[in-house]
């Protein structure tokens, strides 16, 4: 079942292989990685009774934060001092992203002017554009066709582009149950103009009949829908 929220708690353990040990300050810092909704990854920072956690990110990803005694916290104000954990996930399947983190220390402001207030308030886009970068949205496309989420996929694809070329649905899962595997390589922005974006990405298709195919018609046409916040795939072409 697709969510659009996060829950209280996160639903996978975090192995300690995927956790690093990162240093906060008033200088932002930028992680990037990708996450499951099955896969967490993690990032241990030490801090002080008072310092206030804000984070940056444009993707749809969950994140908790755990105080030095693992308890959940949903206020960005630190209220021990040791080292933090914060747990990242994916909201839905999987998905890259970016992650801009910074320590603020309110020790020498009067307590009048620290309002704690909910993470998710300080949660904002990296860019000033509302828009998902592109050519993330591609991988991420892909990266579901691999974990067989065509529901979500499908939904990926405009209307034009569903009577184009995929067919129904049963025609369009047909066809991808039949790729083993998808390998993506280079993801290339030709052309961006705001609600259109063109893109040259590099595509092999491992089947299950041992064959492997590389897609010729590698230049895919995005257009941005407004109606449901997310780009779709509306052509695709030989370069």
């Amino acid at each position: 079942m697709i969510t659009s929220q996060c829950p209280t708690q996160p639903t996978a353990i975090l192995e300690t292989n995927n956790v690093k040990a990162i240093s906060l300050g008033s200088q932002a810092i930028k992680e990037t990685g990708m996450v499951t909704n099955n896969k967490s990854l993690g990032y241990t920072f030490t801090a002080k009774s008072g310092d206030k956690l804000v984070y940056q990110t444009n993707q749809d990803i969950c994140i908790w934060v755990y105080t030095p005694n693992n308890q959940l916290i949903n206020s960005p104000i630190l209220p021990l001092d040791g080292k933090y954990t914060v747990q990242v996930a994916a909201m839905n399947g999987s998905t890259t992203f970016d992650l801009g983190l910074e320590l603020e220390n309110d020790a020498d402001k009067p307590l009048s002017s620290v309002e704690p207030t909910p993470l998710e308030t300080s949660q904002t886009p990296l860019k000033s554009s509302p828009r998902k970068d592109a050519a993330d949205f591609i991988r991420n496309h892909y990266l579901s066709l691999n974990n067989r989420e065509y529901s979500q996929t499908r939904n990926q694809l405009s209307d034009e582009f569903k009577n184009k070329y995929s067919g129904t649905y049963a025609e369009y899962q047909q066809w991808w149950d039949s790729v083993k595997e998808i390998k993506i390589g280079d993801v290339k922005i030709v052309n961006d103009n705001g609600d259109n974006v063109t893109l040259d990405v590099e595509l092999w298709y491992y089947m299950n009949n041992g064959k492997t195919v590389q897609d010729s018609r590698n230049r895919i046409y995005l257009i941005w829908s407004q109606n449901d916040n997310t780009w779709l795939i509306n052509d695709k072409s030989a370069p």
